[in-house]
């Protein structure tokens, strides 16, 4: 698959995490756009849309990534067959997040 068919796949489509400290939700608006929305835990409340990227690196296996307009970039190594996220996201210049946990599909928009 493409980074274009990674990203046709995801639109329309939503997706929600939930991690141990917080569940983001992300709305995949367009080929190019998403909307990510922090539901419950830090920062609930939080939303942005930004431009991303969606590169399919194997079947089922998409590396999504996004720079938020606060300045945070976020990446994420779906895999849409187990339903499982890998996210990696600087926290801030001495601290780096790695976390895992499992995607629900919420389906499309």
């Amino acid at each position: 698959m493409t980074a274009a068919g990674a990203a046709s796949r995801l639109v329309g489509q939503v997706l929600e995490i939930e991690f141990p400290s917080f569940v983001p939700r992300i709305t995949f608006n367009s080929e190019s756009q998403l909307t990510v929305e922090i539901l419950s835990g830090e920062n609930t409340g939080f939303t942005d849309t930004v431009d991303y990227e969606a590169i399919a690196i194997g079947d089922g296996l998409v590396i999504l990534s996004w720079q938020e307009h606060i300045g945070s970039t976020i990446v994420h190594v779906l895999d849409l067959n187990a339903n499982a996220a890998h996210t990696f996201v600087p926290a801030d210049k001495e601290a780096f997040m790695q976390l895992n946990d499992r995607i629900k599909l919420k389906g499309a928009t």
